[in-house]
């Protein structure tokens, strides 16, 4: 069995550590027959400025841009929306309900009344207010949610002149079940790898579905250049192709088109994302430029610096991993007690545990090496994953659906990889060693029991964790193990990781030091399994979390 693990082990590692940037600028092929069918609203998404003189400055911006219709994400002041009739503008207003389950969205919609009943009287004096949008990323995967939805697009359609109503998702079509509750169902495709094909399947399921956000996010660390992932040039070449493809006066075209954002946002959850066709301070990116030209009809083909394409990744990883294999492979085959206690453990459970009762050449030195080497590997499959997490263009949005405080940390942890990869480390040490003090101390008020003991009961059946970092290792958009994949083993292999930590230290403990059942049962509440869970279930109760929300927006938005 010990053999095979460390094949294993082998063959994942040696599938080789995928780029961090895993993206490849799709091929430049203009199209001649590009043309804005006359149906379509084209459109930004913006967030008006707090005054009244700028946001109407800005609209006029947008106005010059092409932009026949705005998705504003708060309500405009008055003299924006006057200004808009002026310009003949056709605004799509947001309420503040987003990333809610579907157990929440009675409450929150109703908690938007007000905000709602503002709308309602401002659309009655403006007409360029036509759409309120009731829900931003609801999990309209849920029936429950289609029933809240139908129910306020009834109130909200309540008189003459009533608005019409719309929700942002980011679901795939087979997934959404609420789109004939609204009067357009618009697709959040910010960062999809094929948004037009997203839509083309949308489409053929509801001929009323338009883009609500599209676009890719640049980074501020990235260079200048087509070949540099998510640089300006980037997110320019991305929004021209998708768009003259979306536009092409030769197929069937979305009702609306919204590019996401006009300008960048002043404090998103992951602020390495930017998605505006300009800069916070109003600097114009290369894909003002491409929106202008598209929605103007006046440029169709677009040339861009290609740059340098950034350096090939260090494999640091790589080389970490196989650290670590060399590492064992030389305490296996340098230590007699690691020999014997590899076959006492996995061949012989009874021999195991006398051997650990005896207390006898207990190698300390080893054992913290082992325990070193299973928190880096652990360090090491967080900064694995903290990349991965950090090109998904879905990571936002479970982000953005989890409490404050935890978005706070996550988000950290995903822009500084290195940072949570120590965190986890460290956490992992630290948790093992306070449950292996409270053993330890104990075990000493009815038995001989020494912290060298301690260190081999809490060491050894941590072995499963060495897994996790080949198998990230193997993940990545372009590799074996896809990021989704990844996702659910690691959860689930972690859940089961950590009942068989717990239940064989906590067995192990109990047949070496015939204390009572029930102080055992008591110790297992200081195991890291048990302080995690309980930091999970309170966090889950207090914020009123749904983890199959959370389940949803990893799963099922394709």
């Amino acid at each position: 069995m010990i053999r095979s693990v460390w094949i294993l082990i082998l063959i994942l590692i040696t599938s080789g550590l995928p780029p961090i940037y895993s993206e490849t600028p799709p091929p430049f092929s203009p199209q001649t027959n590009v043309g804005t069918p006359d149906t379509t609203a084209l459109g930004v998404v913006w967030t008006p400025p707090s005054d009244p003189d700028t946001a109407v400055a800005e609209l006029s911006q947008i106005d010059r841009l092409g932009a026949t219709a705005v998705r504003l994400t708060r309500l405009p002041a008055d003299t924006v929306a006057a200004r808009a009739d002026t310009l003949g503008l056709d605004l799509y207003v947001d309420l503040p309900v987003k990333y809610v389950p579907a157990s929440q969205l009675q409450d929150s919609l109703a908690r938007a009344a007000s905000v709602l009943d503002r709308l309602r009287a401002l659309a009655r004096r403006h007409t360029s207010i036509t759409h309120v949008g009731l829900a931003h990323t609801a999990d309209t995967t849920v029936p429950a949610a289609c029933e809240t939805l139908r129910r306020w697009t009834d109130r909200v359609q309540e008189g003459e002149g009533a608005l019409r109503t719309y929700y942002l998702t980011p679901f795939a079509a087979a997934a959404d079940r609420c789109a004939d509750t609204v009067d357009r169902p618009l697709l959040d495709v910010r960062g999809h790898p094929s948004p037009v094909d997203q839509w083309h399947r949308w489409h053929s399921r509801t001929e009323r579905v338009g883009i609500g956000a599209v676009g890719t996010w640049v980074h501020p660390a990235t260079a200048s250049g087509l070949r540099v992932p998510h640089s300006p040039e980037w997110q320019a070449r991305h929004l021209e192709q998708t768009l003259s493809r979306l536009l092409d006066s030769t197929r069937t075209a979305p009702p609306v088109v919204f590019v996401s954002r006009w300008r960048d946002q002043a404090s998103p959850i992951l602020s390495a994302r930017r998605y505006g066709v300009h800069e916070a301070d109003g600097t114009p990116r290369p894909a003002a430029r491409v929106v202008r030209g598209l929605y103007t009809g006046t440029q169709r083909v677009f040339a861009f610096p290609s740059g340098s394409a950034p350096a090939a990744d260090s494999y640091g990883l790589l080389l970490l991993g196989w650290g670590l294999i060399a590492l064992l492979g030389g305490l296996y085959a340098r230590s007699l007690f690691v020999q014997e206690t590899v076959t006492r453990y996995f061949t012989a459970s009874g021999f195991y545990r006398d051997a650990l009762r005896d207390g006898h050449d207990l190698h300390p030195g080893a054992n913290v090496l082992l325990l070193g080497t299973v928190a880096t590997a652990l360090g090491a499959t967080a900064v694995r994953v903290a990349r991965i997490a950090a090109a998904q263009p879905g990571t936002e949005r479970v982000i953005a659906a989890l409490p404050p405080p935890v978005q706070a940390v996550l988000a950290g942890g995903v822009e500084h990889p290195v940072t949570a990869g120590i965190v986890c480390g460290g956490l992992a040490l630290g948790l093992l060693g306070l449950w292996m003090g409270a053993l330890v101390l104990v075990a000493r008020w009815h038995a001989r029991f020494s912290f060298a003991q301690g260190l081999i009961l809490v060491t050894w059946p941590c072995w499963p964790i060495l897994l996790a970092l080949p198998l990230a290792l193997a993940a990545g958009p372009n590799a074996p193990v896809s990021p989704s994949l990844l996702a659910l083993l690691l959860l689930g292999g972690g859940v089961l990781v950590c009942l068989y930590v717990t239940g064989r230290v906590l067995y192990d403990y109990w047949a070496v030091t015939d204390l009572p059942r029930s102080t055992v049962l008591l110790l297992s509440t200081l195991s890291p399994a048990a302080l995690i869970g309980a930091l999970v279930l309170l966090l889950t109760t207090w914020y009123d979390v749904s983890l199959a929300f959370l389940w949803h927006l990893t799963t099922l938005t394709s």
